[in-house]
């Protein structure tokens, strides 16, 4: 049997209530010529239930232990045979021509290809999270080069993401230290506003502020690691990030991006929300680099 030329690759953990919607969105693909795996971790049959019951085309493997999204990934990948892996969760929702587009772009550029991220649901924490998480990657503008590639929408090549060096499978931020890593061995990261899917978030306002801050520890500890406990650097970062410099160039960074999508008129009225997020992951950080600092001054004077 010849191999497909595209995997999809979906993490699940507790995906009860969305899998069954994206795996549909899968199959109004108009581009057919890709496998769905999926990998399962969950800690009762329900997401793998959907899938075998529902979905029979679609390869799912349950692992008996609890896998990080990244490592779920990784074991997607050791599972699939396209020459195009494609990475997605499920939680989101891909328009009919995603994967069409995904791959068209992909073999026009040569490059890494990061598809857009739309939001579903029209309540206002469901748009301000998406806005306060996604901006970056909103639907709409031109094709372009950018610094990350989130899980939700990506196309690598198999050899490429091999030799790479696959996720880092104990970090929730493994597509960064990914991107990261490819971007150092002088690999495009592109954008291609047209792929789109859509991203049912589900959250409430208390746990995207938990979240929010969470991953802005979690980042500056996997920045810190990679680039060394510099000082003056984090002395630096943490007095714009307190005064607050950087809150007010993230902000003005999102309205470009959403005047970009059409998104002014959400922006506009998410906006508390939107800035009580960035506020938080920079809490997140603010808090991990005092505790640096506080570190290096305990290392300095022993």
């Amino acid at each position: 049997m010849t191999a497909p030329e595209v995997s999809v690759i979906i993490p699940t953990y507790r995906s009860e209530r969305t899998i069954a919607g994206s795996l549909e969105s899968l199959r109004a693909q108009r581009f057919a010529d890709f496998e769905a795996v999926v990998v399962d971790s969950s800690p009762d049959a329900a997401t793998g239930r959907i899938v075998r019951e529902r979905f029979p085309e679609v390869r799912c493997e349950h692992s008996n232990r609890r896998l990080l999204p990244h490592d779920a990934r990784n074991r997607g990948v050791e599972l699939s045979c396209g020459e195009l892996l494609v990475f997605t969760d499920p939680d989101v929702y891909p328009h009919p021509r995603w994967l069409e587009t995904l791959v068209e772009s992909h073999w026009a550029t040569g490059c890494i290809t990061v598809g857009a991220i739309a939001c579903y649901g029209r309540r206002w924490v469901d748009i301000g999270s998406h806005l306060c998480k996604f901006s970056t990657w909103l639907p709409g503008g031109r094709s372009r080069s950018v610094d990350n590639a989130p899980t939700a929408n990506l196309l690598c090549p198999r050899s490429l993401f091999l030799k790479i060096g696959r996720f880092p499978p104990e970090q929730l931020l493994g597509d960064t230290s990914f991107s990261w890593d490819a971007r150092a061995l002088g690999h495009e990261l592109r954008f291609e506003p047209r792929a789109v899917v859509v991203h049912d978030h589900g959250q409430s306002l208390r746990t995207l502020l938990k979240e929010r801050y969470d991953r802005g520890v979690l980042f500056l500890q996997l920045r810190a690691d990679r680039y060394g406990n510099r000082r003056p650097l984090h002395l630096t970062y943490l007095l714009v990030s307190v005064i607050p410099v950087r809150l007010a160039r993230i902000l003005a960074l999102t309205t470009a991006r959403c005047w970009h999508a059409s998104l002014l008129a959400d922006l506009a009225r998410t906006l508390p929300l939107v800035a009580l997020g960035h506020a938080a992951s920079l809490a997140g950080e603010c808090r991990t680099y005092a505790a640096r600092l506080a570190g290096i001054s305990e290392t300095l004077r022993s």
